[in-house]
């Protein structure tokens, strides 16, 4: 699946390049017959930039996630896959209103756009990064008894989002965010 997504994906971009490339001719055709068709070429560009723009950014969003998956469990690819996808819309908006609007309102939208992303994203991206600074710091490792967040047990897999602890009566999943701003006793073995 990784390498059907990469290859739509370059495809995908050919043929928006192709085809803003053949409206750029048959506008240039069609202004030496009528000068007011050319104040539409602004408005066929915008339209097939955009459609081709959300596919690019669907298929390079699943890029992203089939490359994960070599790695990590569907949720949390899944996860990364939507952010990719938030990102991407939000920045193929910016970048066409920048192009054919003004860049003062691409910059305007992008400040906007960047609020709302951050916000939209704010938990996903904590727990993403907790998780990296754990993998780095490595306050505790699998098969490590530890007491955290009210909850004791064993410690069965670190993911990227969570971590994963085995108790007596069940496993629970705590966010690696939640690990890095409570206090953490590892017991010894």
């Amino acid at each position: 699946m990784f390498r059907n997504s990469l290859i739509a994906l370059v495809v995908y971009i050919v043929i928006l390049v192709i085809a803003l490339a053949l409206i750029k001719f048959v506008f240039s055709l069609i202004s030496t017959i009528s000068l007011s068709a050319l104040s539409y070429e602004v408005y066929v560009n915008i339209l097939v930039t955009l459609f081709f723009g959300v596919l690019i950014v669907f298929k390079f969003a699943d890029v992203v996630y089939w490359n994960l998956r070599f790695k990590l469990p569907h949720p949390e690819a899944a996860s990364v896959r939507s952010v990719f996808r938030i990102i991407g819309l939000v920045a193929l908006l910016v970048a066409v209103v920048g192009s054919n609007v003004s860049p003062t309102a691409a910059a305007a939208l992008g400040g906007f756009a960047g609020l709302i992303v951050g916000f939209a994203t704010q938990q996903v991206l904590a727990q993403a990064i907790a998780g990296v600074f754990i993998s780095i710091a490595r306050p505790f490792r699998a098969t490590d008894k530890i007491a955290v967040a009210g909850q004791e047990g064993v410690v069965e897999d670190i993911t990227s989002l969570y971590t994963i602890l085995e108790t007596e009566k069940s496993h629970v999943l705590i966010p690696n965010s939640m690990l890095i701003s409570n206090v953490i006793t590892r017991y010894k073995s």
